[in-house]
């Protein structure tokens, strides 16, 4: 079993590297087949490869902001206990039609054998269609 403290440093150097655009650095975090589960209302297929999932964030979600402007994400509270994580977060920035964007994440990661096996995000779908990429 991972401590809870190794387990909330996974999770949060695994967000650290998406938001910094270092996937290399968040993959070698993750066990060979860690799966992504993607909410219902994004029309993916619900559970995927992480680096699966990490490209199509990168391709429709990243990419939607304004890269003059760019985005902040603020870490908020991290938890840990035994294999779990939940970590809460928030990114705001300015897209490329000019909007600006601020949304709230909890993400729940699972560790076993010091590697992160499943990563679970939970936000606000309707702002991200209404905002950065149109889910529909």
């Amino acid at each position: 079993m991972t401590s809870h403290t190794d387990t909330k440093a996974l999770g949060l150097a695994f967000l650290q590297a998406f938001w910094d655009g270092d996937m290399e650095r968040g993959y070698k975090l993750c066990a060979p087949d860690a799966k992504w589960r993607f909410q219902k209302t994004l029309h993916m297929p619900q559970e995927v490869p992480v680096r699966e999932a990490v490209q199509w964030l990168t391709d429709k979600l990243v990419a939607s902001f304004d890269p003059n402007s760019g985005y902040s994400v603020q870490f908020g509270n991290a938890i840990g206990e035994g294999d779990e994580a939940a970590i809460e977060y928030s990114a705001s920035g300015k897209t490329r039609s000019g909007e600006i964007y601020t949304n709230t994440y909890l993400v729940r990661f699972t560790v076993r054998n010091g590697q992160i096996v499943s990563i679970r995000p939970y936000f606000d779908t309707h702002l991200v269609s209404k905002v950065l990429y149109d889910l529909g």
